[in-house]
């Protein structure tokens, strides 16, 4: 499915999308959080944060000092984001995880949930990921609260504008992480928990 179709489907979907979806995850979500290597004063870009289910988390690590941007390709999506509960000032941003509208090595960390197998054009969004983060400092963290074979079953039953939404092998996971620029690579796939973290 092209982008303008899969932008629409999400915007059509925005509203009341963690009443749905996220409502018994706060949980697994707080044990995800606490895997990202986060400091205070860090820097985020959370990429596909749909309507900021992150931010909450992402703020208890990075505290006053640091900074979040959230991005989304869906407008409706960024405006439910907007209305998540921080104890920071969040930066919102509508735009694709292939073309991120900010400059080379800003951040500390971009973390991506639940929006990997959506994003059409995955090399260039790793291209992008790896292009924002510090040199030498950044890590980034592409999760789903499922595994690959949950996931794709997920889609499959969740209609025809997610239907092929898959994450890639792992063996294909890390080469195009690896031409992305990205070394020190692990990849967990497991029930309830896919994680694809790796350092520039």
């Amino acid at each position: 499915m092209d982008d303008k179709l899969k932008r629409e489907f999400f915007d059509e979907k925005a509203q009341g999308w963690d009443g749905r979806f996220h409502q018994d995850d706060e949980g697994q979500i707080r044990q995800l959080v606490e895997r990202f290597d986060l400091r205070a004063g860090d820097r985020v870009l959370d990429v596909g944060t749909g309507n900021g289910v992150l931010l909450p988390y992402l703020f208890e690590k990075v505290g006053s000092g640091g900074r979040v941007v959230a991005l989304d390709y869906s407008w409706n999506m960024i405006a439910e984001a907007a209305r998540a509960e921080t104890n920071g000032s969040v930066s919102l941003l509508n735009a694709s995880a292939e073309a991120i509208p900010l400059k080379n090595d800003t951040f500390d960390c971009v973390t991506c949930l639940a929006t990997f197998a959506h994003v059409c054009r995955k090399m260039e969004a790793l291209k992008e990921m790896n292009r924002v983060l510090k040199e030498g400092a950044g890590r980034v963290y592409i999760t789903h609260l499922m595994g690959k074979k949950e996931l794709a079953e997920h889609h499959r039953s969740a209609g025809k504008a997610v239907l092929h939404d898959i994450l890639p092998s792992d063996s294909d996971m890390r080469g195009m992480m690896q031409e992305a620029g990205f070394k020190d690579i692990l990849i967990v796939d497991r029930p309830q928990l896919y994680l694809a973290s790796a350092g520039k």
